[in-house]
């Protein structure tokens, strides 16, 4: 068998493993195996290391193993903290595909393309009288795409160097639409430009850390949510990027220089787990709760010591008008100023708990345009954001 479509058939079984209680449709399948992964790839790093690899005619079989590895891979940028650009792995891939319900003939929009492979994919599956419109905010990653479309005599797909951020009404209106990469917000062009009906797949990043992928459906002026799961993008970059959704160094705060002489308390809290190793997976629960319930909660990190060297990611909530701070790092809590920061996380933990410790995955969704009278109910949280209002519930 040619080791091309011997990886892909292997990398199709581990997927459908994967995904047992919701296979792999066959039309995603014809994608994927019409579509090579490798020929979109034309320079790579993998997460954790700084040597880039060149691939090209000569020397792709050497890098095969790798290239249809069930996992993500940087496309451009050489800080692990802040990439601008990946090519995702390949199974999750063909599940975002088979969520977004494409159908010959759709027209579609994808924030992010990356290196064109996914746009591709999308192209075969809309067929030839459907259309996407992806777009790339950085140039030479979005030349890149463009080449190998060309290359391999796809008419389909369009790939555009601008920001996803405001759409594209040249498009509009689509029946499908497609973010790539995280983003906090939902910008008001997506209410224009979205057929009534179509859908949305949209990775939706928290202040808390962690992404969330939902698929939501445009009903008249509003967005409601289908399905969602936990995953991680890159942050979307330009008009939109928020600056403020990462995490700060707790020695930024203006009454840190006071606060460090004024820790009272420091108590044992372990998070289900013990040390600082996988301190981020045990805490996504409840940091994903705290994004989206308490206006108090903030993320930190600590300072890089080296150029090499990881941040490290902890939480608190911060009561500036009680002028108390609890910070929950590794495993501990720790207090300064007052207690009244400590009793509130302990007070939004046990309601976690009574909740059935939900993360945003676990909430139904529905997002609307910044102006919209809104008001939450029982078991609702009414989030307002730049250009949309992002109503979350856990009513069954």
């Amino acid at each position: 068998m040619d080791p091309v479509a011997q990886y892909q058939r292997q990398l199709l079984e581990q997927t459908q493993y994967i995904y047992y209680e919701t296979p792999i449709s066959e039309a995603t399948q014809h994608a994927f195996l019409s579509i090579p992964r490798h020929v979109f790839i034309k320079r790579y790093r993998d997460w954790g290391t700084t040597e880039w690899h060149e691939v090209h005619e000569e020397n792709v079989g050497e890098h095969l193993s790798t290239l249809y590895a069930n996992r993500a891979l940087t496309l451009f940028g050489n800080d692990d903290n802040h990439i601008p650009s990946t090519i995702s792995a390949p199974s999750f891939v063909l599940r975002m595909l088979d969520m977004l319900q494409l159908r010959p003939g759709h027209t579609v929009f994808e924030l992010g393309a990356g290196s064109g492979w996914n746009a591709a994919l999308m192209g075969h599956l809309v067929g030839p009288a459907g259309h996407v419109y992806s777009l790339e905010i950085i140039p030479e990653v979005a030349q890149m795409a463009v080449n190998t479309i060309a290359t391999l005599g796809i008419t389909n797909v369009h790939i555009i160097a601008a920001d996803g951020g405001e759409g594209y009404a040249a498009g509009a209106p689509y029946d499908r639409a497609i973010f790539t990469a995280g983003t906090y917000d939902l910008p008001h062009h997506f209410y224009e430009q979205m057929q009534d009906g179509g859908l949305l797949l949209i990775v939706i990043k928290s202040a808390g850390g962690g992404d969330h992928l939902f698929l939501l459906r445009k009903t008249a002026d509003h967005f409601e949510s289908l399905e969602s799961m936990p995953c991680g993008f890159v942050q979307l970059t330009g008009k939109y990027q928020i600056s403020n959704l990462e995490p700060i160094t707790v020695e930024t705060l203006p009454e840190w220089t006071e606060f460090q002489q004024q820790e009272i308390a420091k108590t044992p809290f372990w998070w289900g787990g013990k040390g600082k190793e996988g301190f981020g997976w045990r805490t996504l629960g409840i940091r994903s709760f705290l994004g989206i319930t308490e206006p108090f909660f903030r993320a930190f990190k600590t300072e890089k010591v080296k150029e090499q060297s990881r941040e490290e990611h902890y939480f608190g909530l911060w009561d500036h008008a009680q002028r108390s701070l609890v910070l929950a790092k590794d495993d501990w809590l720790i207090v300064y100023g007052n207690i009244v920061a400590k009793e509130r996380l302990l007070q939004k933990i046990r309601q976690w708990v009574d909740l059935g410790m939900p993360s945003a995955a676990s909430f139904a969704l529905q997002v609307y345009p910044h102006d919209v009278p809104l008001r939450a109910g029982e078991q609702q949280w009414l989030v307002t954001r730049r250009e949309s209002q992002f109503l979350w519930s856990l009513a069954m």
